[in-house]
């Protein structure tokens, strides 16, 4: 089963590395031309088109991952109309949102954001997004029905990522406004969107044929499963994405454009497990419904400590390293470093708990998870408004870490109470230790380093590990052999 899991997500791993990598790199390019500030704008712009079209899309990728699969194996003809109809849903509110938002702009700007310059335009170019987005969400959707992950992975990631990294490149030779890199993105969206559209209408089913409405509103399972799925995505959404959005709303540019950075660097510590879970979810509904729980403890204590010894040490390096990487961006980002640190710190945490949150969903707990997402949704939404105008960033880092350690720490809890297992190993515990006090050395470092140091620090740091456990990553190994 670990071995089916680890291949699996291979393509996925590779296009988020992928992804990552270029984009990192971007990222720098763009706000040394940009300044942070105009970055921040960006950042807040884009939160405001998130939160949009999570509430926009209803529910609907879900709906196709879980009825569509069986549509396509019994009746090819419904999964045609249903599908045309989600298309046409996305065309059509998009658009109508999009009309909302350029004629009411100004006033968001007003009244969220306290009038910044020049964010209107900003705000209306990225909403141009949720039309394309909504759509693409369909697309990717429809592929992962019929386990087309390669597809997703060469076209959804690879061509479009290097694409717009070549754009952004000739572009902004010429110009320094933020709005043209948004363009880029909605240009190269676009592109990427007709060709998956074309190559799935031609080798898996046709997308483009009359449909009626009532053949979907009829469907009462569909619409009450739509319903339910709306409803968690939209909590499980806050709930991951309100600092975010108030930090954009009571913050200054600068601090918005900083805290997505940081973002972006501790997100390095999850997108192994990200990826992870897309394979290990129907491997934990697989087990758990064969009352298999001795294999699904071992599976789960693998697979986390896994994720955690190639995962791990990256951090590691980050850390080491931190003046470095956050003055590619920009030397302002200097002031930020404490925040980095803490950042990280709880992304351990978080890498110890494994796939607690997938865990949970497929194991039959997925009440007990909302409620979770709930309450945090609630006190965050409460601290934040109280806490970041007095304190500003340093409260918002702080919130940020405590509530990543109450969710991971309430679903094992609950995990333990109802299934009896959990991810802790005397391995995972060991590396663990071992981990807080290299973090601790590599905190309180200050030296200057040379180009060599930059090849051979990184290999002695995966070296170390990969050494110091050897023995029970030498038995995952030969489990996956």
């Amino acid at each position: 089963m670990l071995r089916l899991i680890i291949r699996q997500s291979n393509w996925g791993i590779m296009g988020a590395i992928f992804g990552f990598a270029i984009g990192f790199f971007i990222k720098i390019y763009l706000i040394g031309i940009v300044t942070l500030e105009e970055w921040g704008k960006y950042a807040a712009a884009q939160t405001f088109s998130s939160i949009s079209e999570t509430i926009l899309s209803i529910g609907i990728p879900y709906i196709i991952i879980r009825f569509f699969p069986s549509f396509i194996e019994n009746n090819k003809d419904k999964a045609s109309r249903i599908a045309n109809l989600f298309i046409r849903y996305a065309l059509i509110i998009g658009s109508l949102f999009l009309g909302v938002i350029y004629f009411s702009a100004d006033y968001i700007n007003d009244i969220l954001y306290g009038e910044i310059d020049g964010f209107s335009w900003i705000l209306f170019f990225m909403c141009i997004h949720i039309p394309i987005s909504l759509l693409f969400g369909i697309v990717i959707s429809l592929y992962r029905s019929v386990l087309k992950i390669k597809e997703i992975v060469l076209y959804g990631t690879v061509v479009a990522v290097s694409l717009r990294a070549i754009l952004t490149f000739i572009v902004f030779q010429y110009t320094s406004n933020i709005i043209h890199f948004i363009l880029i993105e909605v240009l190269t969206q676009v592109l990427i969107l007709f060709i998956l559209l074309y190559l799935f209408n031609k080798n898996e089913f046709t997308l483009f044929i009359k449909s009626d409405c009532r053949e979907l509103t009829d469907d009462k399972e569909i619409i009450n499963y739509g319903k339910k799925m709306f409803l968690t995505s939209i909590i499980a959404f806050i709930s991951g994405n309100v600092l975010s959005f108030i930090i954009s709303i009571k913050l200054p540019s600068a601090d918005i454009g900083a805290y997505n950075i940081l973002l972006t660097l501790t997100g390095l510590t999850t997108f192994l497990l990200i990826n992870l879970n897309k394979v290990f979810a129907p491997a934990i509904s697989k087990l758990y419904a064969g009352n298999n729980l001795i294999e699904l403890n071992e599976l789960y204590k693998k697979t986390t400590f896994f994720i955690n010894i190639f995962t791990i040490p990256l951090i590691v390096i980050l850390t080491i390293f931190s003046d470095e990487i956050l003055s590619l961006y920009t030397s302002e980002m200097l002031n930020y470093k404490k925040y980095l640190f803490f950042m990280l710190a709880g992304g351990l945490l978080s890498l110890a708990a494994g796939s607690s949150g997938t865990l949970m969903i497929m194991a039959g707990l997925e009440k007990q998870n909302l409620y979770i997402q709930f309450i945090r949704s609630i006190l965050l939404i409460i601290l934040s408004l109280i806490f970041i105008p007095i304190f500003g960033l340093y409260s918002a880092v702080i919130l940020y870490v405590s509530f990543m350690f109450f969710v991971n720490l309430s679903q094992l809890i609950f995990i333990y109470k109802n299934i009896k297992i959990s991810p802790f190993s005397n391995e995972l515990i060991f590396l663990l230790i071992i981990t807080f006090l290299v973090m601790y050395v590599a905190i309180s470092q200050d030296y200057e380093f040379n180009l060599y140091h930059y090849i051979f620090l990184p290999f002695c740091v995966y070296a170390g590990y990969f050494l110091l456990m050897f023995i029970p990553l030498k038995r995952i190994i030969k489990d996956l052999l």
